[in-house]
């Protein structure tokens, strides 16, 4: 990211807890989505943290953000994209950005060119509900849901493969598996 860029974001609206909070409030979140966004965030941030260690340089702050209210309106149709008309109504741009694009987001970017909202989506198809489960777990869950049919299945199984794909590379950069990084007993 470069310095003018940096200093636009440090001038803007961060999404923070008492901004999520206020969020939640004003638009009934269920408990149930407010307790998988922030572990979500959890996730995300330490991916992020972790790939800045090793030469990236994601921002942070914005991933928290975007995490922290990715699905404050999951209840409804579209809640992606009306989740993002919202952030950018209450001025989130760029959260509003990535919480656009976490529910379709195909392909992953190359492993050099990893950016937020690889992050984003990456910890949303690891956690179910409040808890980091892994890529097999998480999708696991979804095949399984009631009402699924074979087309989406088979497009859940690519979008798996993709994504564990990706998972490695990281993980190789990393020096540590996703499961070593977000267990809950490592932090």
């Amino acid at each position: 990211m470069d310095e003018e860029v940096r200093q636009a974001r440090q001038d803007s609206k961060v999404i923070g807890k008492t901004q999520q909070q206020e969020l939640f409030k004003e638009f009934k979140t269920p408990e149930h989505v407010q307790q998988h966004c922030n572990e979500v965030a959890r996730v995300a941030v330490l991916i992020g943290k972790k790939l800045n260690e090793h030469g990236y340089h994601l921002d942070i702050d914005e991933i928290r953000g975007a995490a922290l209210v990715h699905d404050l309106v999951r209840v409804q149709p579209d809640h992606d994209l009306r989740g993002a008309e919202i952030l950018e109504k209450k001025g989130y741009p760029e959260e509003a950005g990535l919480v656009r694009h976490h529910m379709k987001y195909y392909p992953f970017n190359d492993v050099a060119n990893v950016d937020e909202q690889d992050i984003l989506c990456l910890a949303d198809r690891v956690v179910k509900e409040n808890h980091y489960v892994g890529l097999d777990e998480r999708m696991d869950y979804l095949i399984h849901k009631p009402g699924i049919t074979p087309e989406k299945v088979e497009k859940i199984l690519k979008s798996k493969e993709h994504t564990g794909q990706f998972i490695e590379s990281l993980e190789k950069i990393m020096g540590t598996t996703l499961d070593q990084l977000c267990s809950e007993d490592n932090n």
